[in-house]
C-alpha cells in the first residue's frame, strides 16, 4: 500500500496488519457487523476486501472515504458538544453508507462452507486463542483442537479467511508488539524477543531482518530519533491526534465536497447565469425601443 491508501476487510473476516517502515501511519475505524445487519441481516455471511491502488486512488469513493474519516477524527480533536456529535454521526453514516455500496457489489458467500464456518465463531475463536497467547508457542494442532477440525481443513480454513497462513498471522503479532515494545520500552533486545514468542535472539533477529530491511536496534534507535508523542492501548502505538503533522494529514483530505454541496453550487451558479440572461434581455429590449 502506497500514501493515501485504504483498504476495507470485512468485519467477520480476521486479518494481521504489519507495518513495514518505522511512522507508518494508519487511521483505522472498526465498524461491526452487528451496525450493518441492522440494514441487511446476511451482512454476517459477506466476505469482501476492497482496497485503493494508482489505479482509483482518487476515484470519487475513496476520496469520499478519506474525507468522512478525517472529518471525524477533526471533529473530535474539536471536543464534545451537541453539534459536534451530531456532524460525528452524519459523517459515520456517509462513510458506511458509502462503504455498504461498495461492499454491495463485490461481496461474496463461500457455497462450500461448513455451517459452523458461516456463522464465524469457531474462527472467532481461533483468532481470541492466538491473540491471548501469541507469547507463548502455538502449534496448528493447537488451533485445529479449538475447531475441532483436522490440521490440513484449518490450515486451509485460516489461509481462506485471513490471507495469510497461521503461521504468517503468528509471525506479524510477535512482531507488531516487538515494535512498539522497541520503541516504549528500554528492555534488552532479548527479553523483547523472548516475551513475544520467539525460540530466540537470532530467530527474533532473522525474521526482523527479513520484514523490516533492518536490525531491532537500529529499528529503536530510529523510532527514538523520530520522538512521537504516542500512548499504548492493549500493545497497539497510538499518534495523538494533536501532533501537527496527523493535523496536516486529516485537514489535506477535505477539499473533497460531498455530491450535494456540488448540487447546492451548481444551482446557485445557474441561478446566476439566469439573472444575467435576464438582465441582458432586458438591456437588449431598451436597445431596440
Amino acid at each position: 500500500m502506497e500514501p493515501l491508501d485504504a483498504i476495507i476487510i470485512s468485519p467477520q473476516v480476521g486479518h494481521a496488519t504489519l507495518a513495514l517502515e518505522q511512522d507508518t501511519t494508519a487511521l483505522v475505524i472498526h465498524v461491526g457487523k452487528e451496525f450493518f445487519q441492522q440494514f441487511d441481516p446476511n451482512f454476517g455471511m459477506y466476505q469482501f476486501v476492497i482496497r485503493s491502488n494508482q489505479s482509483n486512488r482518487h476515484n470519487p469513493f475513496f476520496t469520499a472515504l478519506r474525507y468522512h474519516a478525517a472529518m471525524m477524527m477533526l471533529i473530535k480533536v474539536n471536543g464534545e458538544s451537541s453539534v459536534n456529535r451530531m456532524w460525528l454521526e452524519y459523517h459515520y453514516l456517509a462513510l458506511t453508507s458509502a462503504a455498504y455500496s461498495e461492499i454491495d457489489a463485490v461481496k461474496s458467500i463461500h457455497i462450500n462452507s461448513k455451517p459452523v464456518d458461516m456463522t464465524v465463531a469457531t474462527f472467532d475463536k481461533m483468532i481470541t486463542y492466538i491473540d491471548e497467547n501469541y507469547q507463548q508457542k502455538i502449534e496448528l494442532e493447537d488451533i485445529a483442537k479449538i475447531g475441532g477440525y483436522n490440521v490440513n481443513y484449518t490450515s486451509q480454513f485460516f489461509k481462506r479467511q485471513l490471507g495469510v497462513s497461521f503461521l504468517e498471522y503468528l509471525l506479524r503479532m510477535r512482531l507488531r508488539e516487538a515494535t512498539v515494545r522497541l520503541a516504549n520500552s528500554d528492555d534488552a533486545v532479548a527479553h523483547i524477543a523472548s516475551s513475544c514468542g520467539f525460540a530466540d535472539i537470532k530467530a527474533f533477529n532473522v525474521a526482523f531482518k527479513k520484514h523490516f530491511h533492518t536490525t531491532p536496534t537500529e529499528y529503536r534507535k530510529q523510532a527514538k530519533e523520530m520522538g512521537r508523542k504516542t500512548k499504548l492501548h492493549d500493545w497497539k502505538e497510538i499518534i495523538s491526534t494533536q501532533e501537527e503533522d496527523i493535523i496536516e494529514l486529516l485537514q489535506s483530505c477535505l477539499p473533497y465536497q460531498p455530491d450535494y454541496k456540488y448540487k447546492i453550487e451548481l444551482d446557485e451558479a445557474n441561478q446566476k447565469l439566469q439573472d444575467i440572461r435576464e438582465q441582458l434581455e432586458s438591456v437588449v429590449k431598451k436597445l431596440q425601443s
